[in-house]
Formats: structure tokens, sequence, C-alpha cells
């Protein structure tokens, strides 16, 4: 075909590739502006949104942890039966439907007790799509790129999710301040203009996978069933450990997204610098996960990447911990939060990676769906222990708190044994990995042993080897 090119194993790539990675990138990056749009301005939602009560911003926040624990396994049966196109597409509308209903509850149409009804329904909808967009980022590795563009691959779109965040924490607290604390109809106007638009670029995607596979591993039809994956993944000991600590660093950014907010601005911090500490924490972690992708690319050491990334991101952790007991610690806040994601969002993608090279040939939706699932339920448990954890504040903390500024009924917390929890859980899950992950690269040992026996493209003039079963997927219904 006119967009395709033949690599040096005699694979066919296709251009088209890169819009579906630009797709795909679209999707979590918008699902996680969807998701965090509050976080940055906790205590102006609970006041918009549900006037007296101080749970609006966290439930906002913890129902897209709580809903894609059961939808998740929907999504994962469903993303491998019916391929990678049928989850862009559900994931992308459901997101978009969830937004729009967003600016609904903020428009002067709904009554004042019916907004955080009204907008938590939009949340509920736009946190049913997120399983079908997270799962999608190893599915299109696998499919549709060669072996030493798949860790890349995974990266961006993997990481366009915290990019969304990053967004967000930037983004919210300049447009929803104490100038403007009821600003919240701008705010979702702004979140649902990128879903629709990535909605609508769905309808590019036309098929679940190329014509001719990128990889040895693409062609193979070897994929056990749904239950029997499961089943198979889940009697995988490296893969458990991972799946636990993997998917506790999952729920342990998560719960720290929700309570970065809270947490510093009880000791005086300004919501421009939160916001920017979130932008900061992303920022730094995609230039990690960039250079940790292209290192595991080059040369295939996802074990010893993920452990050093691990360990760094733990110092980065206590050290955040601490900074954050103090007021004016800006600096070494910052310092911080830098290395925390550096070394922390390198861990993500090359997990995702190697959760399907220790289970192969279970299908890329799987293994993906059980990490975060799993880590989806630690988080929701990291928040409820952190929100449990919280104190009254001093004398001194609420003399110089940024958190609310106007609504003298709202009750601003301490969050130092809070904090302090956290930096426990996250130590012991990285103690945990470093002792007991030692995993099998089962997918590269498969197509070291295909490469043994295939021709280099060069060695004939024969059109590129394309394994029968692979050409025979235009009669499976994951084309579609």
């Amino acid at each position: 075909m006119a967009d395709a090119v033949i690599n040096d194993e005699g694979y066919q790539l296709y251009a088209r590739r890169w819009f579906v990675l630009v797709v795909v990138c679209g999707l979590n990056f918008s699902n996680a502006m969807m998701w965090i749009t509050f976080a940055p301005v906790t205590y102006y939602t609970n006041g918009y949104y549900c006037e007296g009560c101080d749970y609006a911003a966290t439930l906002l926040n913890i129902v897209f942890m709580a809903c894609s624990i059961p939808i998740g396994f929907v999504a994962m049966w469903s993303v491998d039966r019916f391929g990678l196109r049928s989850g862009c597409v559900f994931g992308a509308w459901t997101n978009c439907a969830g937004g729009i209903i967003r600016v609904i509850a903020s428009t002067g149409w709904i009554p004042v007790h019916l907004r955080f009804p009204v907008v938590l329904a939009g949340q509920v909808i736009a946190a049913c799509g997120q399983p079908f967009i997270m799962y999608l980022p190893t599915k299109l590795a696998a499919f549709w790129f060669p072996d030493n563009q798949r860790a890349i691959a995974n990266t961006l779109s993997s990481m366009s999710n915290p990019l969304g965040i990053a967004a967000m924490y930037a983004l919210s607290p300049l447009i929803v301040d104490a100038v403007r604390p009821d600003n919240f109809l701008v705010l979702n106007i702004i979140v649902a203009g990128p879903a629709l638009l990535v909605a609508l670029m769905t309808l590019g995607v036309t098929s679940s996978r190329p014509p001719s596979p990128p990889a040895a591993s693409a062609a193979s039809e070897e994929a056990p069933r749904f239950w029997a994956g499961l089943k198979m993944a889940l009697r995988t000991p490296a893969f458990l450990v991972l799946a636990v600590t993997l998917g506790g660093g999952v729920g342990l950014f998560n719960s720290l997204y929700n309570n970065l907010q809270p947490m510093l601005c009880v000791k005086g911090y300004s919501d421009t610098f939160i916001g920017a500490m979130g932008a900061l924490l992303i920022i730094s972690g995609l230039i990690g996960a960039a250079i940790s992708g292209v290192l595991v690319d080059k040369t295939k050491m996802f074990q010893e990447i993920m452990k050093v990334s691990f360990a760094g991101a733990g110092i980065a952790a206590c050290s955040y911990c601490v900074a954050i007991q103090y007021e004016g610690q800006h600096a070494w806040v910052v310092a911080s939060v830098f290395m925390f994601g550096l070394f922390g969002f390198a861990i993500y993608p090359i997990g995702l990676e190697i959760g399907v090279e220790t289970t192969y040939p279970v299908a890329e939706a799987t293994s993906t769906g059980l990490i975060i699932i799993t880590g989806q339920i630690e988080g929701v448990l990291f928040v409820l222990i952190t929100e449990a954890l919280t104190q009254s504040t001093t004398t001194a903390e609420q003399a110089v708190q940024t958190c609310s500024v106007t609504s003298s009924d709202i009750e601003v917390k301490n969050w130092k044994w809070s904090a302090v929890a956290w930096n426990i859980m996250a130590v012991t899950l990285i103690v945990i990995f470093i002792i007991f992950f030692w995993p099998r690269y089962k997918r590269i040992e498969y197509e070291n042993q295909k490469r043994v026996n295939r021709p280099l493209a060069g060695d004939s003039l024969q059109p590129p080897i394309v394994d029968v079963e692979y050409s025979n997927f235009v009669g499976d219904s994951s084309h579609l």
C-alpha cells in the first residue's frame, strides 16, 4: 500500500499508525482533564456545587477510580474481543457525553440544589469511558508498531494521561479563583472542547489493526481467550508482584493528585504555586518517561531501569513529605516534586510493557487492565486513608492558610499524618518491587525465535512475509 514501508526484518509499517497514536494520545489527554478538573480548586468546588459540605471535590475525583474497577473488567474483555477501534469509539463518546453534562450542570438552567447530582452524573459517565481509554496504549503499541518502537509508542500514549492532569493543574486555578469562585461554566466548556474534538477524530480510525503485522508477536494467533488469559496472568508470580507494586504506584499518584492542593494550601502556598507544582510533577515525569522509553527500546533493560526509577522515586517521596511540613520551603518543594515526577513517571509506561512481556501471549488489554484496576483499588484505599488521618489545623496554620478565602464555614485540615502514611505506603511498595520482581520477557523470547528463521527484507525481491493467520484477521470482529 502507498502508506507502507518495509523495515529491515521484512515487515510492513504503515504511516497511518501515527494518526492512530495521535487519537489515543488525545483520548488519554482529554479523559485525564475530565477526571482531575476539580482537584486543583478543591474548596471552590465544594462551595459551588455543594454549599456547606466538604466532600464534593473528593467524590468527583474518587468516582473515576471507583467506576473503573467494575467497568474495567468489561473494558478488558471488550478491547481484547472487539479490538482497539471499539475502545477508541466507546471511550471517546462517553467521555464527550460526560463533559457536555458537566457543562449543563454549571449553567443557570440547573437549580443550585441539583448542581452536584448533575455534575456527578456527568463525571460518572466520563469515568465509564476511562478503562476503555487507558487500556489502549499497549494494544496500540503491540499491533501497530515494530518491536523497536513499541516502548516509545506506549510512553507517548500512556503519558498523555498525566499531561492532561498537568494542563488542568495549570488552568483550573487561573479560571476559578478568589476573584471568580463561580467560574465553573467556563472551566467545563474548556474541558469539554478537547473531548468533542478527539471524539470526532475517532471517526478516522477505521480498523483495529493494520493490513499486515509490524512484528512476529503481532502476527501470532496464540492468545488465549479472555478467561483463560485472566487465569494465566494471575498465575504468573512476577506479574502479581508487578500488579500490586505498579498498581500501588498508580494509586499513590492518584491520591497525590487528589490531595496536592489541600496539602500545600494549609501551609500558606498560593493557588498559583500549587498549580505550578501539579504541572511540574507531570512535565518532569514526561522527561523521565521519554528518557526511559528510549533506553528501553534500545537496551530492553526493562527490569533494571524500572528498579532504578522506583528507588529514585522513593527518595524523592521522602523528601517531599518532609518539605510540606514547613511553610515557605518553595525551593525544597520544587526540587522534591521535580525528582518525584522524573523518576516516578518513568515507571508507568515501562511497567505496562513489562506486564505484556511477563504474561505473553495473554492479550495486552488484560495485563494492562489488571494493573490499572489494582491501581484504582489501591488508589481509593489511599485516598480514604489519607482523608481519615487529617487533623484540625493549628492557630498558626489557620492564620497562613490559603485554602479558603470566601467561605468561613469550610473546614481547613492539617495533612501531616496523611503525608507520613502516604510515604510509608510508597516506601513499602518500592522495597517489595526491588526484592521480589524478577521477570521473564516471554514476548521478546518469542520474537527472537521467529527472527532466527525469518529472511531479512534485503535478501530477496519477494514481498515481505506475512503470517497466514494474521492475514485472516479481516474475518475476525477485532478489526471492526
